[in-house]
């Protein structure tokens, strides 16, 4: 016997594997009985037989198949006067009944899907493990919570362990360089600020009580912030940025955490940044992490900091 390729990550191309084994064995019985029947004409066909009068909704709800596909369906069905389309008592709503020349040919197709049954059943009997059991299970587990929330769950979690918060180190420079002049030029243009703290991050904001912080995972810098200090305890969050490639994977809430963390550790009575109105990612970043819209300062370095937000500090954790 073959050795099996398709195990975990394909089980989707198994299931589709099963299902051409079953619809073309269908399709075949449907041929040599006469019947211009598709397979794929079954999900709808087969609901109306069990609850005539349904909308696409309706059906999309009994069967788990997306609505444009059974739309698709439902309008070839009606070209080939197998099922009609009526308005219901609410006037918006469109319910689909088989025909009369729909009722002949279930009449037709329910001796063909009684003896399948059988057949199915009987395959299921000759099965070490039942696989309509297994199936449900899986759809429930899936149901519950989807597979997209599961794999990102997943791979946040691996990255967050992959991916390390460390202090600035004079061999992260070209990094802390790179990554915010990127970001800066890819929306604005570099002003005198930005090059004072791109080029001297030793003067502009460690030798003034700042921290920055870079982010590292498998050992490469993919993402900077920093934490400048204003004095008479006031900080601010700065020159956050992120590798295009890294973006989408949470570096940067990682980053603002934990320049959070450190503005609490370290005493702070005032935490505030700048941005600009167009960056509407990172504004709702801002905002998911516990700050605020207020006034725009009027001394700001920056020409293009239209935005100011402060955070509201969680007293429980102030010492």
């Amino acid at each position: 016997m073959q050795q099996e390729l398709f195990r975990d990550l394909g089980i989707g191309t198994r299931l589709k594997r099963v299902y051409d084994m079953l619809s073309f064995d269908m399709e075949r019985l449907y041929k040599e009985a006469g019947l211009d029947f598709r397979v794929r004409y079954f999900p709808v066909v087969f609901a109306l037989h069990k609850l005539d009068g349904l909308t696409i909704a309706q059906i999309q709800k009994h069967s788990g198949l997306t609505h444009s596909a059974l739309s698709q369906t439902v309008k070839q069905l009606i070209d080939k006067d197998i099922v009609e389309m009526n308005v219901g008592d609410d006037a918006r709503s469109r319910i689909v009944h088989l025909t009369k020349n729909g009722q002949s040919l279930l009449k037709s197709l329910l001796p063909i899907w009684r003896t399948a049954e059988i057949v199915i059943q009987d395959v299921r009997r000759g099965s070490q493990n039942d696989l309509l059991l297994a199936l449900g299970d899986f759809e429930e587990q899936l149901q519950e919570k989807g597979f997209y929330q599961r794999h990102t769950h997943y791979n946040g979690q691996a990255l967050k362990a992959e991916v390390e918060i460390v202090p600035f180190h004079v061999k992260y420079r070209q990094d802390w360089h790179d990554i915010n002049k990127e970001w800066v030029e890819r929306f604005f243009t570099l002003e005198q600020p930005d090059r004072d703290s791109l080029e001297n991050p030793e003067k502009y904001i460690l030798g003034r009580g700042g921290e920055i912080y870079c982010a590292l995972h498998n050992g490469k810098v993919v993402g900077v912030a920093a934490l400048k200090y204003d004095g008479e305890d006031v900080y601010e969050v700065s020159k956050m940025g992120v590798r295009p490639e890294a973006q989408g994977l949470g570096i940067g809430r990682r980053l603002l955490s934990h320049a959070i963390e450190r503005f609490y550790a370290r005493g702070g009575q005032k935490l505030y940044l700048e941005t600009n109105s167009k960056l509407t990612p990172a504004i709702s970043l801002y905002e998911k992490a516990g700050f605020v819209h207020v006034p725009a300062r009027q001394d700001t370095p920056y020409a293009r900091a239209d935005v100011c937000m402060e955070y509201q500090m969680d007293t429980s954790k102030v010492r």
